[in-house]
């Protein structure tokens, strides 16, 4: 197709024919949208949320007030709690709260002030009550004029004015909208030896990202964190404020994790040895000496250096023992892992105690790691207590980065973090390079859902439990489905809080896919509202059974020391083993762990079906007890039904599907790949039997536009290099020479086109359905033609360019 090229003559007939001329684009991007869907196939339609300008039915805003002094947070218990009217903790007007969050990272958290405003009301609007301010310390900024970290390039920590004076602006605007804070503490910054005068690295070595782990144990390091810490909440002024909700000391690293990753056992020289030194004196601590380790050990000689640190790869006594017959099993197991079997460590592990030995030796450096992690942790907690006081909840870090062996070293932690993706972008050749990845096109309710339901196993049912980081990152085609699965999930097991990885991460307020961003990811955007209403307003309620592990702390250390999951002999299949308890258990009952912090002899319960659920051996279809949750595996789909809400997603057949059988549920039509999330909700606060005025949701995929092509259309998933497994967006046209499209988009912004068959049951006489715009401003009704009145209700036909409707009955 040629393109079109006007020449006007004055700057009236320059907007005239620029008006002309999107009208034609939009007209020929709408006509090759058409031809291009096939049965089976998607079709798209451009639509872009107004988010500046959300009214009606999808403005959910009202579920927020302006935060004050009683509006501050603190753990009762096990959850989050309001101080109350009274300003007291433990006091009868105290009440619970629910945080439905998302992240800022690097510049967006530093915003101009008419910036922070619009913002904080954006976010309202959307349905969030709580901010996760993440990689404040990342990038260092001299900018006054427009900083983009929290510090500068000078020694650390040297803070940016600028930036402090705009976060705490910021923070107020966030304070007025009735949006809390999370505050994360290290997140990013990557000591100079130089610079910061700590120990230097061996020649020809760099820092690692973030210091980890070398700062969780090099002592100027920690002294310096703890300065840094002490100057930032005094600089932005944060005592008693009522908008500080938690604080996050440490993201993603520990000692414990490192050694399980292997990282540990790649360090020389002083960070070497200092290290070692620490171990020594843990030895010498408990043992008195070390002759007396180890004759305990009765397997360590000792070297002109003393002890020396213990390699991750030695853990593999613990699964096979020692000797002769257990260099045999690791080889046995080496080659049925190549072949596809099951270790013989996976079938006859027994979880026994290793009470001396080379295995105590091992078991003993998991216990010296937790210990540093722990030491870490404290001198980070007093800090933050001198200048906060004692009602601020704080978190160490996330579970996953040391696994259940890390209650141990969080054991003054006031609340358990963890963070969850599903199809995270993978890098085949250099980290993060937005022109060369892939991706899976996973979905939760398949490939994530074994995943997400044994996050619950990490759960300390002691303390609130939160999942700070969680997406399902553009351009994965079933990404609207992760916030409405992860509040219906996390709502039926009593979570405490979810925050959405990420709004945005830089300082241009784009509406347009970028990578995991919310801010323009429009099929996920029109989730947030009932999304966060099902989880804020405890519309599901929590299964009521529930089922508390009471791990001894040896068994914690052997778990940490097997590493969690290698070899499927860690936590997952310890609790198999030991109590029959499978991950799809987390559907029907509330777990977790009750950790005995007290050391004492290992008892060992006997592996059975305790915990079986009645129908559990179908594997078709699961209902969860009190019935407001059913998970369909063949679809796969998840459904909830609420009395205000009904949640639909995933996949289901709507050739083999009849609404009046089974009226609650969507029928998909054959032209689209009969996919999608259906959310409707009530908004006039009545019940959904008795409402009059109903929001509807239909999403599916989200896709930017290609790059210098007339007629625009969607960019596309392509197979990358070949690979049927995998995925990418097709190059652009400036980057053919690299595989992948860039991970941030270009306007306008399509969504897949939903054709489904829908049932509303209700005694009314008379329903009007209204498509809205990206504002949720209504457009032209829906006609006669795709409404029947039936017995009970009206079945409703959608297949229509948007992606919410407005429901009036009378």
């Amino acid at each position: 197709m040629k393109y079109f090229q006007f020449s006007p003559r004055s700057p009236a007939h320059s907007r005239v024919h620029a008006m002309l001329l999107r009208l034609l684009v939009s007209l020929l991007a709408w006509c090759a949208v058409a031809v291009s869907a096939r049965a089976g196939e998607s079709a798209w339609y451009p639509f872009e949320v107004n988010e500046d300008a959300l009214s009606g039915v999808v403005d959910f805003g009202g579920m927020n007030h302006a935060l004050e002094a009683g509006d501050r947070l603190y753990v009762k218990g096990n959850h989050f709690f309001r101080l109350g009217h009274d300003v007291k903790p433990g006091t009868r007007d105290d009440s619970r709260v629910r945080l439905f969050g998302v992240s800022l990272a690097n510049a967006a958290n530093f915003p101009e002030e008419k910036d922070a405003v619009k913002i904080a009301q954006r976010l309202r609007r959307l349905g969030f009550n709580a901010v996760r301010l993440h990689h404040l310390d990342t990038v260092l900024s001299d900018s006054q004029e427009q900083p983009r970290g929290i510090l500068t390039t000078a020694a650390f920590p040297s803070f940016n004015e600028a930036a402090l004076l705009r976060l705490r602006v910021f923070i107020n605007a966030l304070k007025a909208e009735g949006l809390y804070v999370n505050l994360n503490l290290h997140v990013g910054y990557q000591f100079r030896p130089a610079v910061d005068q700590v120990t230097p690295m061996t020649p020809g070595e760099q820092m690692p990202f973030a210091s980890h782990p070398l700062h969780l144990f090099e002592p100027r390091m920690i002294s310096l964190q703890a300065e840094y810490v002490q100057q930032l909440l005094r600089r932005l002024e944060l005592k008693d404020d009522p908008a500080l909700a938690m604080i996050e000391i440490n993201n993603e690293s520990s000692l414990l994790g490192a050694w399980q990753r292997t990282q540990l056992d790649s360090l020389t020289g002083e960070y070497e040895r200092q290290l070692q030194q620490n171990w020594q004196k843990w030895v010498l601590r408990q043992y008195g000496g070390a002759e007396q380790a180890c004759a305990i050990w009765d397997s360590c000689s000792l070297p002109r250096k003393g002890i020396i640190n213990v390699k991750s790869s030695e853990a593999n006594v613990l699964e096979y023992g020692e000797g002769w017959f257990a260099r045999m099993q690791r080889l046995a197991s080496r080659v049925m892992t190549r072949l596809g079997y099951a270790t013989p460590s996976a079938l006859q592990q027994q979880y026994r105690p290793h009470k001396e030995g080379n295995g105590r030796r091992v078991l003993d450096y998991v216990r010296y790691l937790s210990d540093m992690d722990m030491q870490y942790l404290t001198v980070m907690r007093k800090t933050i207590r001198q200048e906060l006081g004692d009602l601020v909840p704080l978190t160490g870090t996330q579970m996953y980065f040391g696994g259940i062996a890390m209650a141990d070293a969080q054991q003054q932690m006031d609340y358990v973090d963890e963070h969850f993706y599903v199809d995270h972008y993978d890098f085949p050749n250099k980290p993060w390079d937005r022109n060369d990845w892939r991706i899976r096109d996973e979905s939760v309710l398949r490939d994530g859902w074994q995943a997400l339901l044994q996050r619950a196993y990490v759960r300390d049912l002691r303390k609130p439990f939160v999942i700070s980081e969680f997406n399902q990152a553009y351009p994965n085609r079933q990404s609207a489905e992760i916030l409405p699965v992860m509040s219906a999930f996390a709502a039926a097991q009593d979570w405490d809080g979810l925050f959405l990885f990420h709004y945005i991460d830089g300082d241009h307020w784009s509406s347009v896919p970028d990578s995991f961003g919310l801010s323009g990811h429009s099929g996920q955007l029109v989730t947030t509202g009932i999304a966060s209403a099902l989880f804020r307003q405890y519309q599901i309620r929590p299964l009521p059974e529930k089922v508390a592990i009471n791990l001894p702390v040896e068994t914690r250390q052997l778990l940490g020391a097997m590493r969690d999951g290698v070899s499927g002999t860690g936590f997952p299949g310890y609790l198999q083993s030991q109590y029959g308890l499978e991950y799809k258990h987390a559907f029907f009952s509330r777990l977790g762990m009750l950790h005995d912090m007290q050391a004492k002899s290992t008892v060992t319960p006997k592996p059975g079906a305790h915990y079986a659920k009645p129908g559990m051996e179908e594997d078709t279809l699961w209902t969860a007890p009190g019935g407001q949750l059913r998970y369909n595996q063949s679809g796969p789909w998840l459904f909830a039904d609420t009395a205000y809400t009904r949640m639909f997603a995933g996949t289901r057949s709507g050739l083999s599907v009849n609404l009046d059988v089974d009226k609650t549920l969507p029928m998909f039509s054959e032209k689209g790949r009969q996919y999608g999330v259906m959310l409707l909700t009530s908004r006039d606060a009545q019940p959904l039997k008795n409402s009059r005025r109903l929001l509807l949701v239909l999403s599916g995929a989200t896709a930017a536009s290609q790059p210098g092509v007339i007629p625009q259309r969607p960019k596309q998933l392509v197979n990358y290099d070949s690979q049927k497994a995998w995925w990418t967006l097709e190059p652009d046209a400036t980057t053919s020479n690299k595989p992948s499209g860039a991970l941030d988009g270009n306007a306008p912004v399509w969504l897949e086109r939903i054709p489904v068959k829908l049932f509303h049951a209700t005694s009314s006489k008379k329903i009007t359905v209204f498509p809205l715009d990206g504002s949720g401003v209504h457009m032209k009704a829906l006609p006669h033609t795709a409404i029947r009145q039936k017995n009970g209700g009206f079945e409703l036909d959608f297949d229509y360019p948007s992606p919410w409707y407005e429901i009036v009955l009378e």
